[in-house]
């Protein structure tokens, strides 16, 4: 085997490594949300670590943000590997890929959304219970970036059903509804002002974390009208 062969051979084994490489962000991220679960507001620990708990918030929120960091470092660092291949002319393989990996993240920052909008820090401003119910249009807003979690599909302007997120520009739609949508030749994001004109099934995912938002939406305007019709008993209780 030549050594440009080999060194191919190595790369290739380093690329198909990268699911590997996510799994330590990931149980990471799993585990700080069992945590920041804990620490929500209202939940157990609040009363006992009383003005500490802020702090241990924010440190989970900053955690968050380091691990959409890190993956966005693996994604640089695949994609340079991925440059490598079949390119005898690369001799300096460490100086090319330390090179490179700063570009390759330079243009993932500049194409993806803001850190506090990401997946991962949005599912852990909602472990914190850092949401807030909006009555008037069934929205949540996520408290601690600029981000809004909508619980409207852009389609219907109806309560979400199935949320399924788009791994591209992160809207989230019901799920039989944009499934419908995309089979009736529609390619483009229904969000308005979205600029994802390329909108296809495979860039959808299921979104638990926004199911489990607009499972508590609900519980909330159950109760709410149950409230108004025992109100509404009592009020007419009280014209006998």
């Amino acid at each position: 085997m030549s050594q440009a062969a080999a060194s191919n051979e190595i790369v290739n084994q380093m690329i198909r490594k990268e699911k590997k490489y996510k799994e330590g962000i990931q149980k990471n991220h799993a585990y700080a949300c069992t945590m920041a679960q804990t620490l929500s507001k209202g939940g157990r620990l609040e009363d006992l670590l009383g003005d500490r708990v802020d702090d241990y918030r924010q440190a989970l929120r900053q955690l968050a943000e380091t691990n959409v960091k890190h993956e966005r470092e693996v994604n640089a660092f695949v994609a340079t590997l991925k440059k490598t291949v079949n390119q005898p002319e690369i001799t300096e393989y460490s100086t090319f890929i330390q090179e490179n990996k700063e570009q390759e993240l330079q243009k993932i920052n500049q194409s993806s959304v803001e850190i506090k909008q990401e997946r991962m820090y949005l599912d852990m401003c909602t472990e914190l219970g850092d949401v807030s119910a909006q009555n008037q249009d069934d929205e949540l807003e996520v408290v601690g970036g600029n981000a809004t979690v909508s619980l409207k599909c852009p389609i219907t302007g109806t309560l979400l059903q199935d949320p399924m997120r788009n791994k591209v520009c992160h809207h989230v739609y019901s799920k039989h509804v944009i499934l419908n949508y995309i089979r009736n030749r529609n390619n483009k994001c229904p969000n308005v002002g979205c600029v994802n004109t390329n909108l296809s099934i495979g860039q959808l995912e299921d979104d638990h974390q926004t199911a489990r938002l607009v499972k508590r939406e609900m519980i909330r305007l159950e109760e709410e009208k149950r409230q108004q019709t025992q109100n509404a008993i009592d009020f007419e209780d009280d014209e006998d």
